[in-house]
């Protein structure tokens, strides 16, 4: 009696069935759409992480400080829930402390949303 090797490695042979890929595709459109509203809040707390910097180097009174971060916040086109005023300008040692503590909240499915905190602080010397 002669096995045909054909028909015997298409029994052992297994595949993705139609609920698998339909699963696999429906985790990839999740991962797709969560990339999608969850870069841009990491793209403004770069654009904002660059004023910081700025300021290392700044010189001068809290009306000014709040001057050029206005400024920067224009320049660098951040939405309009940022304002100026949202960052704190306190008195710290000889000069000043700037803090801005920003939540960005990104609504993914329906009451399915995803928050991600920042954190930045800059000590300016007058």
């Amino acid at each position: 009696m002669k096995l045909d090797h054909s028909t015997a490695s298409r029994k052992s042979q297994s595949g993705m069935t139609l609920i698998g890929l339909i699963m696999y595709a429906f985790i990839a459109f999740f991962l797709a759409i969560l990339l999608m509203k969850v870069v841009p809040l990491y793209l403004t707390d770069q654009k904002i992480s660059s004023i910081f910097k700025q300021l290392q180097t700044f010189h001068g009174d809290a009306q000014q400080i709040r001057s050029t971060i206005d400024k920067q916040l224009d320049i660098n086109e951040i939405d309009d829930r940022i304002h100026a005023k949202d960052f704190k300008i306190t008195p710290f040692g000889n000069g000043l402390k700037v803090t801005y503590d920003y939540d960005g909240r990104a609504d993914i499915v329906g009451n399915l949303s995803v928050v991600a905190s920042f954190t930045h602080s800059v000590n300016v010397s007058p």
